[in-house]
């Protein structure tokens, strides 16, 4: 079983978060990654990076853009919670700053193990809240990843994965929670979400500490919302 964890955590690299699944101690990750807009989608650069401080607990630097589409640095703690209704469960609580704002950023991640003849695969469910601690305000973001590894193709009865791994991923937040609630409740309305984009991608496995990354994303309520990602991860 430790193996198998230790397993998905390699393979969820590619969302650049290990999310449900703990980081091993004393062993880290690393990504940096371009979001290049076309048209008149924005252009913006992420880092991501986590370390097994503890057996149960990780610690890492999340930058890049928040929910209101504002530039963040954001310092969390990690921490596994057991499994509800079945999907590995983990918390999280961060602080940090978005544009220039302090903020705490709780969250929760939910994952799932998928294993076929096929190959090895993952689902995902990543949750956070951006609470600015200065103006009230709340931003809601989730992020469901489903990805897979396939076998390499050999005839032999234990074949090997392939340095290939597939993955799509649905984004969506809203931002000012306080305001779509009381929209809610006022008026009825219920509130859309502020964005909501699929990006699927591929990664190559150069070698066993380094992954590139090739995809792209478009928005679904913004249909002009589109562009490409690249990526490169590293475990160490």
């Amino acid at each position: 079983m430790g193996r198998l964890l230790v397993m998905f955590c390699c393979l969820l690299a590619g969302h650049a978060n290990a999310g449900a699944w703990p980081r091993a101690a004393g062993t880290g990750f690393a990504s940096a990654g371009v979001w290049h807009g076309v048209d008149d989608t924005d252009s913006y650069a992420t880092l991501f990076a986590e370390y097994g401080l503890l057996p149960r607990l990780t610690i890492g630097l999340d930058a890049g853009r928040s929910v209101s589409g504002q530039t963040k640095a954001v310092v969390f703690l990690r921490a596994p919670l057991g499994r509800t209704l079945g999907l590995l469960t983990a918390g999280e609580i961060g602080l940090g700053e978005i544009a220039g704002q302090p903020v705490l950023r709780p969250g929760l991640s939910f994952g799932h193990e998928i294993s076929t003849r096929m190959g090895q695969g993952w689902l995902s469910i990543d949750t956070l809240l951006e609470a600015d601690l200065e103006t009230r305000r709340l931003d809601l973001k989730a992020d469901i990843t489903l990805g897979f590894t396939p076998h390499v193709m050999t005839g032999q009865a234990e074949a090997p994965p392939s340095d290939w791994t597939l993955m799509l991923q649905l984004q969506t937040g809203l931002v000012d929670l306080h305001e779509s609630l009381l929209q809610l409740q006022t008026e009825g309305i219920v509130p859309e979400p502020s964005f909501l984009r699929l990006a699927p991608s591929v990664t190559y496995r150069i070698n066993d500490r380094t992954r590139l990354e090739f995809g792209f994303y478009r928005g679904l309520r913004d249909t002009r919302e589109r562009g490409l990602k690249f990526g490169v991860w590293t475990t160490f």
